[in-house]
Order: structure tokens, then sequence, then C-alpha cells
């Protein structure tokens, strides 16, 4: 009985609602009759208005979810065309198969650029014979993404590409098409040989069919209550199966398109086991590799933004165990505990000064980060440094080799935000709603100004002056927290990257074994 019910929702969610509509008109006219009597009706003459209130009983109930679901596919195709526009890469809430968490911003651009890839073939042309095309073009547009050529991959990664296919769309069928455990191979291949004689028997039925419904005309008005009724849930039956259909086409496609962005992005070249500890951590301490990396965060800033009293306010104020680890005289290294976090590593960079050597040492150490706290002086007018050290990072990732890599999360510090106007008001902690303050509407000022121009995933104000009462120890700490698993895909998808290609030594120990399995063919 469990097994009914949820194959039963997973039709109801893969027939895009229809499937309630569907119960309603089974078992409502059940009702109705009920209610009238059959005796009644029969014996009292009252066949003309059962029809009609028959019909327009179901019409008061079909009506409005016909409504609905239009007014739904309205909704969705707005959003799709919304996201277009923006090119963030989300996937549709109905969709079957999710992007992945490890990709980048541009690999989830390019994920969606392929959902409406696959929503104009399936709009084309839905026959399954198709799908073997689809499903080419699908994988080269992957390939041109990536500004390589059309099946550039080595033939391990090709059936690799194979057997995830096959194993996610497996899990992907089970999960969500009803009785699919039931549908025997051997039914398919009958399908599929006697499909001619399966459409003569369609055809046969429908002359039956319509032969039948003319001799309902004896009775006019019960053959049109019939024929309306008949007519409506013929067309919602269409649509369950329609429905049904395409979105098993679309998952599909989906995971081609997922499996060939993991495949052009390098992914399928790494196994699991080749995962090790990133060079960048190795940097921070010589040990050995935990199952997960301390989270690593990097302070950046201007000089005199007031990183340091940042770090100090992380050092102490958090409750942190800290111990400097060995590092240069430009970089400064702190491994320390806060919270559920067990190691945080927290990297103190070089201010921010235009200098080429500077932007260098901290564009490698920010691109091999997992979070980054950006310090900003929140009564300096200049952001000019900041400005072009943010557009030079942005084409970093934007770079053909970089697409597959995920940015860290950046957050931005407005720090010494009590000296800002009025600057003999400071009392915190502010309600940054509480419009009626002039120092809360200059600090969401403040924070506008800056969120727009360096397009931050999240900036917070604080204060940690030791002339003043410090602000926003509470806020920070929240913050690290929230993007803790974030901060953890981030370090997945550099240690995949990290994780290389086979070595040498293993290429050779291939090349010995194929040598012994030609020798013993040729003795």
């Amino acid at each position: 009985m469990k097994r009914v019910k949820n194959s039963l929702a997973r039709l109801n969610n893969l027939s895009a609602g229809v499937t309630t509509v569907l119960t309603l008109a089974v078992f409502l006219p059940v009702l109705v009759l009920c209610g009238f009597g059959l005796y009644a009706i029969i014996q009292y003459g009252y066949t003309l208005q059962f029809a009609i209130v028959l019909v327009a009983t179901f019409l008061i109930s079909y009506i409005p979810l016909l409504l609905l679901r239009r007014k739904t596919q309205a909704k969705t195709a707005e959003r799709l065309i919304s996201e277009d526009r923006l090119s963030e890469g989300r996937t549709p809430e109905d969709s079957l198969v999710k992007a992945s968490a490890d990709w980048s911003d541009a690999e989830n651009a390019i994920w969606q650029r392929l959902n409406q890839k696959i929503e104009a073939q399936l709009a084309e042309d839905d026959e399954w014979g198709s799908l073997k095309t689809h499903g080419l073009v699908i994988a080269n547009t992957t390939a041109q993404a990536f500004s390589r050529a059309d099946f550039q991959f080595s033939v391990t990664d090709g059936l690799k590409l194979l057997e995830e296919v096959s194993r996610r769309y497996r899990v992907t069928l089970k999960e969500n098409v009803p009785f699919v455990e039931n549908i025997k191979v051997s039914h398919l291949k009958f399908a599929y040989d006697h499909q001619d004689q399966i459409e003569t028997g369609k055809q046969a039925a429908d002359l039956l069919s319509k032969a039948y419904r003319v001799y309902q005309f004896i009775n006019p008005t019960a053959a049109i209550a019939k024929e309306v009724r008949n007519k409506l849930l013929g067309d919602m039956a269409g649509n369950v199966g329609a429905n049904l259909q395409l979105n098993i086409k679309k998952a599909f496609l989906q995971e081609v398109a997922a499996v060939s962005i993991d495949l052009y992005s390098g992914r399928f070249s790494i196994e699991e086991s080749d995962i090790t500890k990133s060079t960048i951590a190795e940097e921070d301490e010589n040990r050995r590799p935990d199952q997960l990396e301390p989270l690593r965060i990097a302070v950046i800033g201007q000089i005199s933004a007031g990183k340091s009293s940042l770090i100090n306010t992380i050092k102490g104020a958090l409750d942190a165990e800290v111990s400097a680890l060995p590092s240069t005289s430009e970089v400064h290294v702190y491994s320390c505990a806060v919270g559920d976090i067990e190691v945080l590593n927290l990297v103190d960079l070089p201010g921010l000064d235009g200098n080429e050597r500077t932007n260098k040492t901290v564009l490698k150490h920010v691109t091999n980060a997992d979070m980054v706290l950006w310090v900003l002086k929140a009564n300096q007018s200049s952001r000019q440094l900041d400005r072009q050290f943010m557009l030079r990072l942005d084409e970093f990732y934007a770079h053909k080799d970089n697409l597959h890599r995920k940015k860290p999360v950046f957050t931005g510090i407005l720090n010494q935000v009590d000296k800002l106007k009025p600057l003999a008001e400071w009392s915190p902690p502010y309600d940054l709603a509480q419009s009626d303050s002039a120092k809360v509407v200059t600090i969401n000022k403040a924070l506008d100004y800056n969120q727009k121009l360096l397009n931050f995933d999240t900036i917070i104000p604080t204060s940690f002056s030791t002339e003043s009462k410090t602000w926003g120890q509470e806020s920070l700490a929240q913050l690290i927290a929230n993007n803790v698993d974030e901060s953890i895909n981030v370090q997945r998808n550099r240690q995949r990257l990290e994780g290389g290609n086979t070595s040498a030594s293993e290429q050779l120990k291939r090349v010995f074994k194929g040598g012994k399995s030609l020798f013993k063919n040729l003795i």
C-alpha cells in the first residue's frame, strides 16, 4: 500500500498536478450519484436534471484548477525568462535533476544555458528516438562552453561518462517514476517489436468507440453529458501521459548535461582516492591531511582598513585557541578553534596598495581560500584599490582555465562605522531597521554603496576600535558559522582540482602491465 501511495505521489508531481484533477473527476460524479439515488433518477424522471448537475459539478471543480495550472505555468515562464536575463544558472525548482553544489558560478551559468537548450530541443522534437541526437548536441555544446573540441576526453573518461549517466538516471527514475520497478525490458521490447499491430489495434478501438458513441445518442441528454465528461477526462489523461514522458526525457538530457559539465571540468579525471590536501594548506602547515582541511579564511583590505583589529577580535573575543603557523613576512597564518569549527586557519594578507607584487600574493591566497573577509574602512571614500582588485578577481574566474573553480564566500566587513556621521553619536548595538536614527541612516547608506560597488555575498557593519565600544562580534561569529557549509564545498572543489592527473609512476605501472600482457600473447 505504501508503494502504491508513493507511486501515486510521484505520478502527481511528474504530471504537473493533473492527477489531482483526475481523482476529482473520477470520484466526484460517484458521490453525486449516491446523493441523488439511482432509483429516484429513473423513477421520477430526473435524467435531465442529473445530467446538468453532473456537468456543472465537474466544471466547478475543473475550471478553478485549470486556471490555477495556467497561472502556475505563466509564473514558471516568467521565472525562466528572468533567470535567462540574470544568467544566474539556477535550476527550476520542479526539475528532477539539480545543479551540483560543487560547481562554480561559471559552471552554473553553463548549466542554465544547457537547460534552455534542452527545453528548445524538446519543444522542437520530443520523440524518444531523438534523445541520442539531442544528447550528443548537449555534450558538444558543453565542450564549446569550456573551449574544448568535440569529444576531447580520454577513453577512460568517456566510459565513466556513460557509467555515470546510467547510474544517475537510474536513481532519478527510481525516485520519481511510479511503478518503474514493475516495468520489464521485455515489455518495452514487445511494444517496440509490435508497434504496427498496436497502432492498428488503437485505430480499431477508436472505431468501436465512435460507433458506441453514435449508439448512445438514442438518449441525447445523457449522451451529451457523457461526451462532455469524456472529453475533459480524455484531455487530462493525455496531459498526464505527455507530462510524464516529457519530464523523463528532460531528466535524461539534464543528466547528460550535468555529467558533461563534470567531465569537461576535469572532475572525472580524478578518483575520490586521489583527493589529497591542497598545496596552499601544505604551505600553512606541513602535516598529514585530515578528511577535511582547516577552514581557510583570508582577511584582505586596504592598508589601515582595520584588518589587524578584526583578526585580534576573532583570536580573542570568539573564545579561540590560537597558535601561529610558520609563514612569510608578508603573510601571517593563525590556527584557531572557533565554536563548532574544529580548526580554522586565519590568513592575514598584506594590505592592498596597488603594487603588482602585492596583488599577485593576495590573488594567490584569495583564490585558494574557502572564505574571504574583505575589510573596508567606513569613512574612507576612495575604493579604487578595492575595485581594481575585485575586477582582477573577476578576470581570474572568467578565464577559460578557471571556469570550473568555485569562488570562496566573499563577505564585506564595513569596519570603523563609529567614525561615520554624526560623530558624536555612538551607542551600539544598533537596529539597522530603525529609520529614525541618523547614525543608522548613515550606516545603511554606506552598506548600500559598498555592496553595489563590490557585489559581496554578504556585508555587515562592525567597529573593533580599542578607543570606543566595539560592535559586530556576534554578527561576525554567526556569519562565519552560517558560511561553513558553502566554504566546505569550495574546499572540496579546490581539492578535486589539485588531485591532478594520473602520476608518472602509475602510468609506468600500466605500461609494465600492458607489456607483460603483450608478451604473454606473443609467446
